[in-house]
């Protein structure tokens, strides 16, 4: 019996919803993921996260995942993630490609303390949500009426990297790496307005500017809220 597999499952119960076969792996201790020297040179404190987490295989009517799970002092928090991809699209960011190669992504997470850029996002990071591009904008073209020659950045150049069940949607440029938050409806503090954009449309973000400043402010929430004593946590569903 996985025990970390079981804290996951009761608290995103919604995800095993009408599931039929759940084949859980052994806990595996911290350590069993390691990243390549690249990955650990670029993305630091995403790899000491990842490395320190318990790892469980798990397939799920069907389908692979990896659950990172890591003992904190209130409870077990964790991620369900897919497996890596080895053959990403050529289209997306350079690390991006090279990150999905050895982490695939996050596709749901359980226990989680509310202040990280994670809070009510559906998928983050995988290679499925990258195959949304920025098209979806031209539905809130009024919301640019405003800005000299409407909504100011290449559609088809920027894909979707986190989403939000209320729309809000952070974007990467296909070969910059600069990420954009698209936020129709926010209450952040940590933005700024991409020039001539009006409010509840583009934002940058501070510390999350390019793609490895996004994941790494987000991977060292994450490792922060962790390590909070419990009555500074909360747990936050959907």
């Amino acid at each position: 019996m996985n025990r970390h597999w079981n804290t996951f499952t009761a608290d995103v119960s919604w995800f095993l919803t009408n599931r039929k076969r759940v084949v859980a792996g052994p806990l595996v201790p911290p350590g069993g993921w390691r990243p390549s020297r690249r990955i650990a040179r670029t993305f630091p404190s995403l790899s000491k996260l990842l490395g320190e987490a318990f790892t469980s295989e798990i397939a799920v009517d069907g389908d692979d995942y990896v659950l990172f799970s890591w003992e904190g002092r209130d409870g077990v928090s964790s991620w369900l993630a897919r497996p890596p991809c080895p053959a990403p699209g050529a289209s997306l960011f350079p690390l991006h490609r090279a990150l999905l190669m050895e982490f695939g992504g996050i596709m749901e997470r359980a226990n989680e303390s509310e202040p990280t850029w994670l809070l009510n996002t559906n998928e983050s990071l995988t290679e499925t949500e990258s195959r949304r591009d920025a098209s979806f904008l031209s539905d809130y073209a009024w919301a640019f009426e405003s800005v000299p020659g409407g909504i100011p950045i290449v559609l088809t150049d920027h894909y979707s990297i986190s989403a939000e069940a209320n729309g809000n949607t952070t974007l990467c440029h296909r070969k910059s790496g600069e990420v954009l938050l698209f936020a129709p409806d926010h209450s952040f503090k940590d933005v700024v307005p991409m020039e001539t954009c009006p409010p509840y449309t583009l934002y940058r973000r501070k510390n999350g500017r390019t793609f490895v400043d996004w994941v790494e402010t987000m991977a060292r929430q994450w490792a922060r809220a962790l390590s909070r004593p419990p009555s500074r946590r909360r747990r936050a569903g959907r």
